[in-house]
């Protein structure tokens, strides 16, 4: 919807719009598959990178600037956890996607996170594969843990 809303009001026409939202897809899809279909990582996470990754795309920056904003927005909000708490949802939105437009901000200002830094490896597909492995094997037990919290609360 973002995506949308900024070629709207930024003038760009139907085709580029289609583009960016097809970029956007991608990115999200290529970050799920190593999240795998249930995990306590937050699908927002995954959904507002792949958005600003989009808006990037759509602005006509080059590769290395939308894996970048990957990039960061990744080291930046990876720790959100899905608790199945769906009041608490737009707020996770929120917040993901300020994390999106901080990492957007900070590559357009040639700042990045580097490798080592946390989970941020020496290339996009590396970051990528390490938030499935926290994902997919580092948050099976925090998700077998929220299932019981959730259970106890009825």
């Amino acid at each position: 919807m973002k995506n949308i809303v900024y070629a709207k009001k930024r003038g760009f026409n139907h085709e580029a719009l289609v583009r960016a939202l097809v970029v956007s897809n991608l990115v999200n899809v290529h970050i799920k598959t190593g999240v795998g279909r249930l995990s306590a990582y937050c699908g927002v996470v995954c959904a507002a990178t792949a958005c600003f990754a989009g808006l990037a795309f759509l602005d006509g920056q080059p590769l290395d600037v939308i894996e970048k904003t990957i990039t960061n927005t990744i080291a930046t909000d990876s720790g959100i956890i899905c608790d199945g708490a769906k009041e608490s949802c737009a707020s996770k939105i929120a917040t993901s996607l300020f994390a999106g437009l901080l990492g957007y901000q900070m590559i357009k200002k040639e700042r990045c996170f580097p490798a080592g830094c946390g989970i941020v490896k020496e290339n996009i597909e590396d970051t990528i594969k390490a938030v499935g492995t926290v994902a997919h094997d580092g948050m099976r037990t925090t998700d077998e843990v929220i299932l019981g919290i959730m259970i106890q609360n009825d």
